[in-house]
């Protein structure tokens, strides 16, 4: 099985490819085209790649990525009269990148990049690679890239609830309130995972409906999981569709369909900001994958019935990075039942103490009943002669009995 190249991401950049060697990139100088290019084609086929890197070649998305990003920044240094790279000093490489943080540099759209510290990173990789060039042509190049500053903002994104997504279905048809369900549902990631399944990833076990999601086809790891709100839903949408078990569960335009997504947003939301601090006309169906890991975190911290690595392995996560976000962003605090901390052992010594306590108990009330009785007894002796029954009296009274 293999992903489906949703965004023809192969297909780019071979033709990107095919014309630079003619006539460059556009908008660089020679000097600077031609680094930008020596530097791509080295990544297609993982040479020179720094000790800091990830070693091979790099994949289409990545180059693609790589290749926009960079001449982007090269345009920037030229826009500042930096004519070739090679030239680069390290105060006109630190204030490029704080320019960027600041907002001073702006994007295409006038607004401030969201993602500096990405194109940070990238410029970084492409210096490093630029230092070990030059070292194999016994030229010593300065790091000046040092000590840039590469964090990145928390990611801002759509968050809805369960009860929003159900507001938006009616919107769409039925198929496509499948495609909702199903990523809010099982995380998925979209568009790659999601038009990449096979109807025969579908099967049921159980009463339930589970859908894996193979290692061919997934960014991180392999993982089956169980469906909680779509199941029904999926099973109708391939019998309704006559799905063949090598047929693709899900075939649509994702520009189109996202272009949908959020028209209804902004139909339904207005021209608000959501809790995942972005607006909701910008959402796009990787929010849903967000909002349905922070809706079973949530119920996760209530019912304790959900296991965090289970969800983590859901959202086919290798780590907690992302899960640690969202309860940072639900608010939750780092308090934790002492009850939850009780291993074993600790248990069956309690139960124990309890059990000790019990027949110490009873053996206490058992003496009060035999206490009692005698109180009983004297009291109606005492009724039978009246000196008696005051002496009785002032006994119980003196003894705390009465």
């Amino acid at each position: 099985m293999a992903k489906v190249d949703v965004h023809g991401h192969e297909q780019r950049y071979k033709t990107w490819k095919d014309t630079v060697v003619v006539t460059g990139e556009a908008g660089l100088t020679k000097a600077n085209s031609d680094i930008l290019i020596q530097y791509v084609f080295d990544m297609e086929i993982g040479a020179n790649v720094s000790k800091n890197s990830r070693k091979g070649a790099r994949s289409y998305p990545r180059l693609n990525n790589i290749r926009q990003r960079l001449a982007q920044m090269m345009r920037m240094l030229q826009d500042r009269g930096i004519k070739n790279v090679a030239n680069l000093s390290e105060r006109q490489v630190t204030d490029l990148f704080n320019d960027m943080r600041k907002g001073v540099i702006k994007t295409a759209k006038g607004e401030k990049y969201k993602s500096a510290g990405d194109y940070t990173k990238i410029f970084q990789a492409f210096w490093r690679w630029w230092i070990k060039v030059n070292k194999k042509n016994g030229k010593s190049i300065p790091d000046l890239t040092e000590d840039l500053d590469t964090s990145s903002d928390e990611p801002r994104f759509v968050s809805i609830s369960k009860e929003d997504l159900d507001k938006m279905l009616p919107y769409f048809t039925q198929d496509e309130q499948v495609v909702l369900l199903f990523v809010f549902d099982s995380l998925i990631r979209t568009p790659t995972e999601l038009l990449s399944l096979n109807t025969r990833d579908i099967f049921e076990r159980s009463g339930e409906v589970w859908v894996n999601i193979p290692k061919e086809i997934s960014k991180t790891i392999g993982r089956t999981l169980n469906l909680l709100y779509s199941g029904k839903a999926v099973l109708e949408h391939i019998k309704r569709n006559d799905l063949k078990p090598d047929d693709h569960l899900f075939t649509f335009s994702y520009p189109i369909f996202s272009e949908k997504l959020q028209e209804v947003a902004e139909q339904v939301f207005g021209n608000k900001i959501s809790e995942g601090g972005e607006f909701y006309k910008n959402m796009t169906l990787y929010d849903l994958r967000h909002s349905g890991a922070i809706h079973l975190r949530i119920i996760a911290h209530k019912t304790k019935k959900i296991n965090i690595d289970a969800l983590r392995q859901r959202g086919g996560w290798t780590d907690f990075k992302m899960l640690n976000y969202y309860t940072k962003f639900l608010g939750l605090t780092g308090e934790i039942d002492s009850n939850d901390l009780l291993v074993e052992a600790d248990k069956s010594k309690l139960e124990k103490e309890i059990d000790g306590l019990s027949k110490e108990n009873k053996k206490i009330w058992k003496l009060l009943g035999k206490m009692n009785s005698i109180n009983q007894a004297l009291m109606e002796a005492a009724k039978k002669d009246k000196k008696t029954e005051v002496l009785i009296k002032k006994y119980l009274r003196d003894s705390g009995r009465d």
